[in-house]
């Protein structure tokens, strides 16, 4: 079984840590990437995704594709619970970067 995943964030964690890990992974492919600044994710596509990776600026629309198994959310620390909760909601399983919430009721949300 192959496990399709999308990558939220394509900043510094992204790059140094989880798309470096997931690409050694065989059963694992990086099929989208999104970010504000479209450049980053268009770089991350093009380094570590598959051949037809796509590209986001808004991870809501990133959530829509219902092909995505697993999202990785390496945003900001700010953002980390809404946008959980949101790839939760959408039926993904995530992966969030630590901390995961910025307060206790934040990540009572995400549980």
């Amino acid at each position: 079984m192959t496990l399709k995943v999308g990558i939220i964030g394509c900043g510094g964690i992204a790059f140094g840590k989880h798309m470096p890990s997931l690409k050694k992974i065989k059963e694992v492919e990086m099929v989208a990437f999104c970010d504000i600044i479209k450049e980053r994710a268009e770089k991350a596509a093009k380094q570590y995704g598959t051949p037809d990776a796509k590209v986001y600026t808004d991870y809501r629309e990133l959530l829509e594709d219902k092909s995505i198994d697993v999202v990785h959310v390496c945003t900001p620390n700010r953002s980390h619970s809404f946008i959980t909760v949101d790839a939760l909601a959408s039926g993904k399983h995530v992966m969030c970067e630590k901390p995961m919430a910025i307060n206790t009721e934040e990540a009572r949300k995400m549980l």
